[in-house]
């Protein structure tokens, strides 16, 4: 993309920024365009961070990561709990204390009850708005 003995970036265009005073580019395109070869120089001094994406890059990305990958761990430690209860280890412990055992699958459920409420609240705002 740019070496390091210059100050520019050198950018390829996409087909829509290649020609903007082009009025074809202000509607969808249902088939894709063909690539262009139009190339854009960005001064390095114009360009405060190139790294897109990142949690650093916004404070809606940090929120999004963070959420999201909270909200997979969660949902994987309830996987794991559950697939703990499928075990025959389970079985031998329920047949020691099965009231013990009862109250488990119930907080368990509880558990997994709330991380589906969580995500009912985290899909709209992150994904849909």
């Amino acid at each position: 993309m740019h070496s390091q003995n210059t100050k520019e970036y050198e950018v390829a265009l996409d087909p829509v920024n290649a020609e903007p005073n082009n009025p074809f580019m202000d509607r969808p395109h249902f088939f894709p365009l063909p690539v262009t070869d139009k190339i854009a120089t960005i001064e390095k001094a114009d360009v405060q961070r190139a790294t897109m994406f990142l949690p650093t890059h916004s404070a809606y990305f940090a929120s999004y990561f963070t959420i999201t990958g909270l909200h997979g761990l969660h949902v994987l430690g309830g996987v794991i709990v559950f697939i703990y209860m499928w075990l025959p280890v389970s079985k031998k412990l329920y047949q020691r204390n099965p009231e013990h055992l009862a109250n488990r699958v119930e907080v368990s459920g509880l558990f997994w009850h709330f991380v589906d409420l969580v995500w009912i609240f985290v899909f709209p705002l992150f994904y849909l708005l």
